[in-house]
């Protein structure tokens, strides 16, 4: 699928379905949450969630007090159901529409988040890793991405 395929793709997702109607949808991202706090990061590390778009995540991470937190997502229109939701709050998140597989981040990141999307890339992730060991899983990479 081409980049420009997978942005339409998504974005008729963001367009037809509302956020409740996705699969992946969670009410509250406990899980993720908990394992951001595992990190020992700071209410003031800066914490980005790659492909998350309408999630839930963001509003999370500011009850939780969190202040430097990026949201990617290749869908637009995730990232505007996600700023109507938090409404004013929404103006101390920095949102990137951009497709993470061509995107270079501007600055490093302690905490990089990813709940699902490299889960659809896992294409890229063969083309480009070498070999993996006998069981390791497809998205084990070593030296990270």
């Amino acid at each position: 699928m081409s980049n420009i395929e997978r942005h339409s793709h998504w974005q008729n997702i963001y367009q037809t379905k509302g956020e409740r109607d996705v699969s992946w949808f969670q009410e509250s991202p406990r899980i993720s949450l908990d394992l951001i706090r595992e990190t020992g990061a700071k209410t003031d590390a800066p914490i980005i969630d790659i492909g998350g778009g309408a999630s839930r995540l963001v509003d999370a991470l500011l009850n939780a007090g969190f202040e430097r937190i990026t949201v990617l997502d290749l869908a637009d229109k995730a990232l505007a159901m996600a700023k109507a939701r938090l409404g004013a709050r929404s103006t101390k998140v920095k949102w990137i529409a951009a497709d993470v597989t061509t995107w270079e981040p501007p600055q490093l990141y302690e905490v990089w988040h990813d709940r699902a999307a490299f889960h659809f890339l896992s294409w890229l992730i063969r083309r480009i890793a070498p070999p993996m060991p006998s069981g390791c899983c497809e998205l084990c990479v070593p030296e990270g991405m």
